[in-house]
């Protein structure tokens, strides 16, 4: 899953796709929160039961790509390293219970992303058959320095799916589950983390096909 933490930009996914695609249109996406810049960040996601029964490593990898999204794209973010956040809340398994301050004072962040999934698949719903990746979660900050960290200062649902704008999924013989999970870990992890910088989507004119 690596390529879905590393590449970005108007022809990233087109190894997966499977119909041709035509010129790319870039659409400017603004930034909804700027509290970011120049802060040190924590990214913690939590997930199901169910989801990670299916997925173990759902929740390490939506961090991980979230996470590298802010880091790559605000000003002077510092952005607590994937695996330590991991390590943490294996060793807190009840962290989702206790308080947003107390969690930031331990990690000792300026701001705490939490990342809620309600979702994350790889296959068509009731058709294991049939590729079609969805991750879809919340999104809340928590700023240290807020009149009251224990309140969210932002929060927004974010949904991603692959393939995109299509009301049909990939058959096996286009790809697999390793493909569909970094397409569309990249295409939230550009969404989720877009919500604090500017960036650009691109957009095929090719009907059903989008590119990050």
């Amino acid at each position: 899953l690596g390529l879905a933490l590393t590449l970005t930009g108007c022809n990233f996914i087109g190894w997966v796709a499977a119909s041709s695609r035509g010129e790319d249109k870039p659409v400017d996406v603004p930034a909804e929160y700027l509290g970011m810049v120049d802060k040190r960040i924590a990214v913690m996601v939590s997930a199901d039961e169910y989801t990670l029964f299916r997925f173990p490593r759902s929740t390490d990898n939506v961090g991980q790509a979230v996470g590298n999204a802010i880091h790559s794209n605000v000003e002077g973010a510092a952005v607590s390293i994937p695996r330590e956040i991991a390590r943490y809340q294996r060793q807190n398994p009840y962290w989702i219970t206790s308080r947003p301050s107390r969690l930031i004072d331990e990690l000792g962040v300026d701001r705490l992303v939490i990342i809620d999934l309600n979702e994350y698949r790889t296959n068509e719903e009731g058709n294991s058959s049939v590729w079609r990746g969805g991750v879809d979660g919340s999104v809340s900050v928590y700023e240290a320095d807020g009149e009251d960290p224990d309140n969210a200062s932002f929060q927004k649902q974010v949904r991603a799916e692959y393939p995109e704008g299509s009301t049909f999924g990939l058959v096996s013989a286009d790809a697999d589950q390793a493909k569909i999970e970094a397409a569309t870990l990249s295409v939230f992890a550009r969404r989720a983390g877009g919500l604090f910088f500017d960036y650009k989507r691109c957009v095929s004119d090719e009907p059903n096909v989008f590119f990050l």
